[in-house]
Formats: structure tokens, C-alpha cells, sequence
């Protein structure tokens, strides 16, 4: 499975200094390609071009995630938003696998 997010990706999307753990980073970056793949279907993140909506969705989902860890966190609460990207990218994935 491709990542969506690279680590550097995935360190500014959280507003973090250079030197956190990449190892943190990294699982966060899995994890989020995961959930993509799994709610829709398809790998975004083996593509050669990735599908800014899903890089969308991948920030949206490691915000949510590293920022919620401790309980709801209400300002970083992105359910509606994430939910409607991935309807998007349902479609984007329906249509790559038919091509």
C-alpha cells in the first residue's frame, strides 16, 4: 500500500517542530492511507499523482486523530468534511477502476 502523506507532510499538517519522532509520524502517515483505502476501495496512494482530495482527506484524518487522541477536541473535529471528501474520492475510485 502507498502512503498518501509523506512524514514532512504529515509533520506540517500538525504544526510540529523538525525533530518529533518520526516513527509517530510515519505510523500516522499508515494510518491514514489505510482508512482512505478501506472506506474507498482504492490505493490513492500508489498512484504517481496523488488525487489532492485524498491528500485533502489524509490531513483531515491525522488532525482529527493525533489532535482528538486525548478525547473529542471539538476544533479539530472534521467528521462532516472528512466524510464528504471521501464520497468524492468513492467516486474518483469507481471511475479509475473502470478505465
Amino acid at each position: 500500500m502507498g502512503e498518501i502523506l509523506t512524514t514532512e507532510e504529515v509533520r506540517k499538517a500538525l504544526y510540529l517542530d523538525y525533530d518529533y519522532d518520526g516513527t509517530e509520524l510515519a505510523r500516522l502517515s499508515k494510518t491514514a492511507s489505510s482508512f482512505i483505502k478501506r472506506k474507498t476501495g482504492y490505493d490513492f496512494g500508489s498512484d504517481a499523482e496523488i488525487e489532492p482530495l485524498a491528500t485533502e482527506a489524509a490531513i483531515m484524518y491525522v488532525r482529527q486523530s493525533f489532535f482528538g487522541a486525548d478525547g473529542y477536541n471539538k476544533e479539530h473535529d472534521y467528521s462532516l468534511g472528512l466524510n464528504g471528501l471521501l464520497v468524492e474520492l468513492q467516486v474518483i475510485a469507481g471511475e479509475k477502476s473502470s478505465v
